[in-house]
Formats: structure tokens, sequence, C-alpha cells
């Protein structure tokens, strides 16, 4: 309040400088965050808070950026100031935290919650939108403290949890890349200095990143355990039951990684929180349950989302930093785990046939980050050709190159794809064909140079350039996916396409080792090739037949691998009836000769190869049949969602020292295809009479 004394008089403007008091105290620039970089570090975050500094301080040189000052002026004598951070950074108000209830995001800046915090920023509120308070006081009662401590208690014993995570990030992480090792084990290695008081003391002890991190790791181990030799003595003490596997406890884990982020709601998700929903998706599709995948991947977008990782920004609270650890790398994570994840949904989208829930424009992402060479090494250093490869860049090699194109093939397919829509195949088929030949020269799909394959830390590179190779080729498939029954040239490059992906499937799966059949890219990839192979063969058996030997070639070998497979992974298993039961009808619409002994031989000889066409006898001239009015397959939607079966196959006991021969099993003469689909559809079509 004015003074009578101090009316007329012109009022005394003072420049205060906002700092952390203890950065000042130590003459260190300050972020002006909550709590600050420089606080974090040196675990110091009670004693960071935001008094206005002396009025003899002088400001800080520079006038913008985060280690700039905030300058205000004052008539008060004294007075708190808690600046406002960047988004993710704040601890809300009492009246924030009854707003957010409604479900209001706090990235936004065109909603309610950011109108409150500018009236609380401007409305003279003695508290600002920060609370003076350490942000990790949980709200959580006394009974989440209870099911947290018996949770994480059941993580394995430290010399197991090493052996695992060594497992994970040598045969595991380089395919998606979403954590940083080095990060990972200093939250390994401070997960383990927690002592047992402090646990019993509840989440009031523990920083929000330790709080987060037992969910991941459970998640991190689950997936070691598809790919962990049955050989090891150590992990099979892990073991507590008989006939129980790795991968039933593996399924343990990752469930209790579930129970532990469910006891934690969704109040401070972070990005530890993103990373275990995509492991639990992953491992959901390697179980066989690409349905609750699906699901799950939707709620972990949500997640990112809520952190803000599609803004690209970076979120202090979300990302803790550690001792040693730098802002920027943290946020890079963030960065390749949107890339990743946006790729994963619109890739399944295209497969599945499910809606899309993300959108990125990655050249708009990659501006995101400021710094022009950090952004350089990150969205660019997979065209180099000098530099040795890291798994991020053969991720962007395939989206820069085709997976972009995702987008575009799912809307020809909604639209129907219609003649009309054909220029756009075209152009999309000529622009990946480009693109492909402008791939460095270590992931070139053809006659690649393989300079890195062997030097340390690129061991993973050869089974990386295959899944390229691969996916680059299902863009192909998915793309001349919906002209197949109606456009010749569709026919062509589809049965291209088809073989290119069976020919990377079988390199990959001799690099591989049995135990490594629980996961799910072989399946998803060969099935859909298969099926799409043996449709067009059956469908349309006088053309291309240049191609036809290649066909029959790569159907037989890719039948034979599901039927190894679906040993270990009941979705192969399902797979496998299926295209056993159209590769017969295909032998018999073709007629060819002996096919039984053939396979046999086949399965007996890896270096087989197929006759020429030829060879092959048919009954007179085959006709074409019509399917102008059949919808073109999608496999792996049919089989999950549409469950797409075929049990003409007996269950047969065969020894496990023996491989089982796909080809060589008889059948019953009735070839019906089982499941719920339309009229329209081809499997409908497959069941009438002489087809």
């Amino acid at each position: 309040m004015i003074t009578s004394s101090e009316q007329g008089r012109p009022q005394k403007r003072r420049r205060i400088v906002i700092s952390c008091t203890e950065c000042h105290r130590r003459k260190q620039k300050c972020d002006r965050q909550y709590p600050c970089c420089n606080c974090s570090k040196r675990g110091t975050q009670d004693l960071c808070h935001y008094d206005a500094l002396p009025k003899n301080c002088q400001p800080t040189q520079g006038s913008s950026g985060v280690d700039s000052p905030l300058e205000i002026t004052t008539n008060s004598k004294a007075m708190h100031f808690y600046p406002p951070a960047r988004p993710g950074c704040e601890r809300a108000s009492e009246s924030e935290d009854k707003i957010r209830n409604f479900g209001y995001s706090s990235y936004g800046n065109h909603n309610s919650m950011s109108l409150l915090r500018t009236v609380e920023l401007y409305g003279g509120r003695a508290k600002g939108l920060l609370s003076p308070f350490p942000t990790n006081q949980s709200p959580l009662s006394s009974e989440a403290d209870r099911k947290y401590r018996e949770l994480v208690r059941q993580l394995p014993s430290q010399p197991c949890i090493e052996i695992l995570v060594q497992t994970f990030f040598s045969d595991i992480n380089w395919q998606y890349d979403l954590l940083d090792e080095k990060s990972f084990r200093e939250d390994l290695d401070a997960w383990g200095k927690i002592s047992y008081s402090d646990l019993q003391a509840g989440f009031a002890r523990l920083a929000l990143g330790t709080i987060v991190f037992p969910a991941l790791l459970f998640q991190v181990l689950a997936q070691a355990l598809l790919f962990h030799s049955p050989d090891d003595d150590m992990i099979n003490s892990l073991i507590t039951m008989a006939e129980m596997t790795f991968h039933d406890l593996g399924a343990e884990y990752s469930d209790t990684g579930v129970e532990l982020l469910a006891v934690l709601g969704k109040e401070d998700i972070t990005i530890a929180t993103v990373q275990a929903g995509m492991l639990r998706a992953s491992f959901l599709k390697s179980s066989g349950k690409v349905i609750e995948s699906w699901h799950v991947l939707g709620t972990t977008i949500r997640d990112a989302q809520e952190i803000g990782l599609h803004t690209g920004q970076i979120m202090c609270g979300q990302f803790p930093v550690g001792p040693g650890r730098e802002r920027q790398n943290i946020s890079l994570v963030g960065h390749r785990v949107w890339v990743v994840l946006h790729i994963w949904d619109i890739h399944m989208a295209v497969v599945l046939g499910r809606p899309i829930a993300t959108d990125l424009q990655i050249d708009r992402f990659a501006c995101t980050i400021e710094e022009d060479e950090t952004r350089r090494e990150l969205f660019s250093h997979w065209q180099t050709e000098t530099n040795p490869p890291r798994p991020f860049d053969v991720i962007l090699a395939g989206f820069n190159v085709a997976y972009r194109y995702f987008k575009d093939i799912h809307k020809l397919e909604h639209h129907s794809a219609g003649p009309q829509d054909y220029p756009t195949v075209e152009h999309i088929h000529g622009a990946i064909k480009r693109n492909s030949e402008m791939l460095p020269s270590w992931c070139r799909l053809e006659h690649p140079d393989t300079k890195f394959d062997r030097i340390q830390g690129c061991q993973w590179l050869p089974l990386a350039r295959e899944g390229l190779y691969s996916l680059i080729h299902l863009v192909l498939l998915a793309l001349h996916r919906p002209y197949i029954f109606s456009v010749a040239n569709s026919r062509t490059e589809a049965l291209k396409a088809g073989v290119s992906i069976l020919r990377a499937q079988e390199r990959l799966f001799q690099q591989s080792q049995p135990h490594h059949c629980k996961v799910f890219s072989p399946v998803y990839a060969s099935f859909d090739a298969i099926v799409l192979l043996a449709a067009l063969c059956l469908v349309f058996p006088n053309e291309n037949q240049e191609l036809r030997a290649d066909c029959i070639d790569v159907v037989e070998r890719g039948m034979q691998r599901l039927g190894i497979i679906g040993q270990f992974n009941s979705m192969a298993k399902s797979a496998h009836g299926v295209v056993c039961s159209l590769y017969r009808r295909l032998t018999h619409r073709l007629n060819l000769p002996g096919d039984v002994e053939r396979a046999g031989a086949f399965s007996n000889n890896p270096e087989w190869i197929s006759p020429n066409s030829d060879t092959f006898i048919y009954n007179g001239t085959l006709s074409e049949l019509s399917f102008d009015a059949v919808l073109p397959p999608r496999p792996t939607h049919d089989l999950f969602f549409n469950h797409i079966s075929s049990t003409q196959i007996p269950v047969m006991a065969t020894p496990e020292s023996l491989p089982f021969d796909p080809l060589s099993v008889s059948i019953t003469d009735s070839w019906n295809f089982e499941g719920v689909f339309s009229d329209a559809s081809f499997w409908s079509r497959m069941n009438q009479p002489n087809h």
C-alpha cells in the first residue's frame, strides 16, 4: 500500500535478478528452472529456491537464453519470486492441481491451464507456479508404498540382472535404439545403491526417476530372456518350477513391470514410462498377443504426448538429470523415442489395418533442436560414408527411403484404392526406388559395403541391414497390395517385393539362434509375403512366368521356416497352418508333379533350387480365376482380427532332435479356411468349389 507521504513521488524502480540463491552463492549461472540444473547435479534440490537477489546484485551478461537472468521491477522491500519454467518443469500450485484433474494438457498454450498460469504469474500471488518443496513428494498412499516394495523385491539378484542387461544391449536394443546404454547403466547403478531403509520409508525418500526405473528394468529383463541362451546356469537358477521356460519367466517380469506402472499411476509420467510401454508392446507381439500389443502401443503414445515428446521440447521433470548426465543428451533420447514410436504406429496401422494415432514431419521435428551441429549429428548422420553407423541411423535410413510413405499407403487403402489413385502408387514407387539409390554404401540394398560390419560396436549391422532390406520391400508390397487383383503391374511389383522379403528373412534366419524364434519379426514379414505370393501364383498362373520358379522356391523355404519357428512361437504355428493349406491348393492347381517327394528333397538339402517354370505340367491352359470383386488378403490382420486358420495338419509328436518338415505332412481333402470373413474376402473365395 502506498502511504500519503509517497503520493506524488516518482516510484523507485529496483532491478531484481531472479536466480537460484544457491547458484548465486556459488557464483554459477542459473537456468531458472526448478530444480535448476546445478542443484540437480549436486543433489541439493532442497536448497533450490528463488529469493529476490540483493539490490546491489548485477545481472549476468547476456539478454536471452537459459543463462540470462529474469529482470523485474518492484516496490516491495522483500519478495520471493519463482519464474516460469519450460513445459514439464513446473510444480503445480494447488489450484492448478485441481484444474489438471479435468484433463487439461500442461503443454498447450490455448486452454484453461495456460490461462491459470498467466493469472498466477501476473496476478500477484505470493506463491507462483513453483513450489519451494521438492518435486518428488508423492501423494501415493501407504498401501501403494507397500505394493511397490512387494513388486520391486521380485527383481532377480544383481549378478543375474547384469547378465540379462548385457544380453539386452548386445542383442536387442539396436533394433529400436530405445535406451541409451550409458544413462541406463547409471540408473541401474543408482538403483543398486538404494538402501533398505530408503525403500522402507517409501516414495518420499526416492527421486521420481528412481521410482519409475524398476518398471523399465523389468521390461528390459523380459526382452533379454527371449534372446538369452537357455544353457546359462546362472539364469536357469531363476526358474522355480518344472517345465518353466525363459519365456514364461519373461512374461512374469513383463507383467510385474506393468503392475508397477499401475501403482504409480499417470500423475508423474517420465520418459522411462514410455520406454517401458514400448518394450511391453514388443513383448506382447512376440507372445502372439498382437491385439493386446496394439492397445498397449496406443496407451504408450498417449503417455508420450502427455510429457510432450511429440513437441520435441526438453522437459526437465521427465528427463531427470543425474550425475554426469547432460540434459541435451537426455533430450536426444526423447527425439529418438518419438521417431521410433511414430514408425511403430504407422507400420502397425498398415499391416493390421488400424487407424494412425501419430503424425511426424521429420524435417520440422528435427528443427526443434536449436543447435545446428546437434541436429545434424542426430538426424543427418545416417547419410555419412566415413563414420561408423549407429542403430538410429539405420532407422532413419529406412524412414527417409520408405517408411515415410506408410501414411500415404494407409490413406490409399482407406479410400478403397480406386483407379483414380493409381498415379499416386506409381509416384510413391518411383520415389522409393530413387531414395534407395541414395542410401550410403554401408546399408545399400544391393551389394553393400561391409567395411563397418566387424568393427567394435557395429556387430549388429549385418542383421540390421537385412531387416532394413526386408522392411523397405514390405512398404513396396503394402503399396501394391490393394491393386494386385486389378492391375497387372502391381502384381509384378508385389511378386518382386515378396521374393526380396523372403530372401532377406531367410538370411536373417540363418544368422539367428534357435532360442531367438520367440521374436515376432520373422513371422509377420514372412507370413504376409508368402500368402500374397501364393495367392498371385494361384489366381494368375499364366502371368510372370519368369518369376514363377523364384516364387515357388521362397514360398517353400518360408513355409519351412514358419514350421520350425512354430515349435516355439504360437503366432508362427497358426500362420504355418494357413500357408500350408494355401500351398497345397497352389500345387493342386498348377499340377506340380510329386510335390511331397520334391518337398522332402528340399527339406533335406538347403542348396535345393526350384525347377524352371517350363518344367511345370499343366492340365491344358489354366484359365485365370475372376477376382474383380475380391478384396486382397491382409494376412497378419486376418490372422489376428479375423481368426483365419486351417486345421488340416494333424498334431504330431516330433522328437525334439528332428526338424519338423512342414511340407511332407499329409493333409485331408478338406482345404477350407476357417475364420470370420465376408463373402468378398479372398478366404471366402478360396473356400468355393474348384478353387
